[in-house]
């Protein structure tokens, strides 16, 4: 697994698809389903795709565009 993530942070492409459109995607739709939980009367789940998975989707995007905009740098 590092073997890939490692391969991962030498593409800038790879990282652009990743810290542009899906992980902030990922994040859109969990908040949204996390939203219709809490609406729905599922609150505690709600809230837990709120707060847990939907933080981790946005700071793994804001990862992946801080290494692209290094690894553009260095080039």
């Amino acid at each position: 697994m590092k073997k890939y993530i490692g391969e991962l942070k030498q593409h800038p492409e790879a990282l652009f698809i990743l810290g542009y459109m899906l992980f902030p995607l990922l994040a859109l739709v969990v908040a949204v389903l996390g939203f219709f939980m809490v609406l729905g009367g599922y609150k505690l789940f709600g809230l837990i795709l709120l707060l847990v998975p939907t933080q981790i989707f946005i700071f793994a995007a804001m990862w992946a565009i801080k290494n692209r905009k290094l690894l553009i740098e260095k080039k």
